[in-house]
């Protein structure tokens, strides 16, 4: 442990101001274009990425229990007898649930067992090698997060966190934010090999601590070939350990034929080919115009155009003055992505498996979580691509 780090947690934890519930309008549009026979927008206006397809066949709807029923196509593609009934399934789901509640909360409604298709297993592990130790408070179930940020799907969303899955740090009390000290436990356990992986210019350890696994393994529908999710990083890393030994990241990793050559491989990630960390790209829910790095190698002053209004209520909003306690640089002690889209190709009825993992790097400090939710099938061809949703 760096004992400049130690000194520094010690005395910048803090307590948030208290915030007013703001509802997430920007987010409020879920709806998927029109396909089958449709070229793309019903009414977002977002940015587009990935292929843009007819969304399924062209011809007659083909009703089978092997297919997935395709949102807005006005055909009863799973022959269930009813037409778009893409259902959610949460709202009943505790925020302890297990592995396969955490995938209904998703938006994975559907056992394999039940038709061919969906959720084979679904499982929490401490580790991606070995299932290893893991502290069971590192993965929730919620309605909310913070003040503003609500489910994109159904009434309820995923989180798995290398400290506490919760608003605020939960073991240290209501309203206790994540720039604190938070071992959960769980000390040099295993992720993808090849990670952690700094970013160009920054340096990172290879020490990961406090790892937690969501591991699903899934049929894919006959009539898919892609899946989708949302997510949504935050960390406590910022600013003051920007670009240092101590970024946690994110991985979303996915083994499917139709991907890599069937090895797993991350599929979250920027422009830049960068993972998901407070050095992605994509980073800038955070406080503009502020000394970031100070305890990282090298400094600079943040641009954030994200500002920090979804910050407010989670535990990664504490005001204080971070890298340069001389000045007038006050900021938040975290940051986050804002909401993210991952597409990947899969291959029709095959089995796949995607792990979502999070975790500490080089220590189990300063702690890290990400939301996941509105996972989907892609009826179209799908290539590998993150970026803002539409």
């Amino acid at each position: 442990m760096n004992p400049q780090r130690i000194v520094w947690l010690t005395l910048l934890v803090g307590t948030p101001a208290a915030c007013t519930s703001v509802p997430d309008s920007r987010f409020a549009d879920a709806d998927i274009s029109a396909i089958n026979g449709g070229n793309g927008d019903n009414g977002d206006k977002g940015p587009s990425f990935g292929p843009v397809g007819d969304g399924g066949s062209s011809g007659p709807c083909v009703a089978s229990s092997k297919n997935y029923d395709i949102p807005g196509n006005g055909c009863d593609d799973d022959g269930d007898g009813q037409t778009d009934n893409a259902a959610s399934c949460d709202a009943a789901l505790a925020p302890a649930g297990n592995a396969t509640d955490f995938a209904k909360a998703l938006g994975l409604c559907r056992n394999a067992s039940d038709g061919g298709w969906g959720i084979i297993s679904a499982e929490y592990r401490g580790g991606y090698n070995a299932p290893g130790k893991l502290n069971d408070q590192q993965h929730g179930i919620l309605a909310k997060f913070g003040d503003t940020l609500v489910p994109r799907e159904g009434s309820k969303l995923g989180v798995i966190s290398s400290g506490f899955a919760r608003e605020f740090n939960a073991a240290s009390g209501t309203n206790a934010c994540f720039v604190s000290l938070g071992n959960m436990g769980n000390a040099k356990s295993s992720v993808l090999a090849g990670y952690p992986k700094a970013v160009k210019g920054c340096t990172s350890s290879k020490d990961v601590n406090d790892v937690i696994v969501v591991r699903l393994k899934l049929r894919v529908p006959a009539n898919a070939k892609g899946l989708s999710f949302d997510f949504n990083f935050f960390t406590s890393e910022w600013p003051a350990f920007v670009c240092s030994n101590y970024n946690d990241a994110f991985l979303a990793v996915l083994k499917s034929a139709a991907f890599n050559g069937g090895k797993p491989e991350n599929i979250s990630f920027d422009p830049n080919n960068n993972p998901v960390s407070v050095n992605n790209d994509f980073f800038d829910r955070c406080t503009p115009h502020v000394t970031t790095g100070c305890y990282g190698d090298k400094q600079a002053q943040s641009s954030c155009p994200g500002g920090e209004s979804e910050l407010k209520g989670t535990g990664y909003y504490c005001k204080e003055k971070y890298c340069a306690p001389e000045s007038k640089d006050v900021s938040t002690g975290g940051g986050a992505t804002g909401w993210l889209q991952t597409k990947a190709p899969v291959q029709p009825g095959e089995e796949v498996q995607l792990d979502f993992m999070i975790w500490d790097t080089g220590d189990s400090a300063l702690n890290s979580s990400t939301l996941i939710d509105n996972f989907r099938w892609e009826a179209s061809e799908t290539t590998t691509v993150t970026d803002r949703p539409r």
